[in-house]
């Protein structure tokens, strides 16, 4: 293997090569490498992004054979697909843990037997699933046509009120995000999500106020929201971002509502391909999502790395 080198990522022209790295990842394994989360988080500078180059020939685009993100405890490593089975996973992989003590976690997205034995002589043990589910866009409900108007197509409680994110509304960003927290309180990664994050994720190309639904309850916060992220390219995606219910709405069909009101925007949208990522563990849901006519199209796992111990240390209780 040629050498590899690397540098952390400190120039906006840096995060577009590392898109194209996750973006050809995507496109050959069928499963997007790395999370928003990730990116978003790196892009504020809560964690690091490390691009590696090389000057092996087979790495066709002359940019990065591949990405790191390390912080806030996770790792994500991506290597472009052309320049995969010459050591730069494993060389990257030693390269991001040179530094880090404490405890880690990394996912391996589909099945990807590549990445688990990088993680599992790391030290890495796998301790949770995550499920990506896909919806044959035939039993999308018709779409509703007459006044786009989804709240009079479903049958929204007395005291609630069905809407779009209105970017014009100051309010309505903290709205959403305070709901978010409530609905994804235990969540380790959709429940930190700050006004901040919203704001640069709504600033992302395939953001649309359309897609983002509040419940509105009498006092004027969000009971509920469900947000589909939807890609034009190469087909029309439409992916159930997030959606969820404040813990003090729970039982009353409002996780009910907010998914039948997703599969009513989204079959505005008349997609190729609809699809959502749901915990391994979340037993409720998984019935909920199959129920509405949902399959497992892939399973992802995530991994954990013990702290290491550093010789003469001590923690005190």
């Amino acid at each position: 293997m040629s050498q590899l080198k690397s540098h952390a990522a400190t120039r906006p022209s840096d995060f577009e090569l590392a898109r194209e790295v996750v973006a050809a990842a995507e496109s050959h394994d069928g499963v997007s490498p790395v999370s928003d989360q990730a990116l978003l988080a790196a892009k504020q500078g809560e964690r690091e992004l490390r691009l590696f180059t090389s000057d092996a020939a087979t790495n066709q685009t002359g940019g990065p054979v591949a990405i790191g993100i390390v912080g806030q405890g996770e790792i994500d490593l991506v290597v472009r697909p052309d320049a995969r089975r010459q050591g730069i996973g494993a060389a990257a992989l030693a390269e991001l843990l040179a530094d880090e003590t404490g405890e880690l976690l990394a996912w391996a997205h589909g099945v990807n037997p590549a990445a688990e034995a990088l993680l599992t002589p790391a030290g890495f043990t796998p301790v949770r699933s995550l499920y990506r589910m896909a919806l044959d866009p035939a039993l999308l409900p018709e779409p509703v046509v007459s006044d786009g108007s989804l709240a009079s197509a479903l049958p929204v409680p007395a005291g609630f009120e069905l809407r779009q994110f209105d970017p014009e509304r100051p309010g309505d960003p903290g709205v959403w995000v305070r709901a978010n927290a409530a609905a994804f309180a235990t969540h380790p990664e959709q429940g930190r999500m700050t006004e901040a994050d919203f704001a640069l994720i709504s600033a992302e190309e395939w953001f649309d106020p359309a897609d983002l639904l509040l419940l509105i309850d009498e006092t004027g916060e969000a009971a509920g929201s469900t947000w589909i992220k939807t890609l034009r390219e190469p087909e029309v995606e439409t992916e159930l971002y997030a959606v969820g219910v404040r813990p003090e709405f729970a039982g009353q069909g409002l996780g009910k509502l907010l998914l039948d009101a997703t599969l009513a925007r989204m079959s505005q949208h008349r997609p190729a391909r609809v699809s959502l990522y749901v915990d391994g563990d979340n037993e409720r849901a998984v019935r909920m999502y199959e129920h509405a006519g949902f399959t497992i199209d892939s399973r992802s796992r995530q991994w954990r790395k013990a702290p290491v111990s550093v010789p003469g240390a001590r923690m005190d209780a």
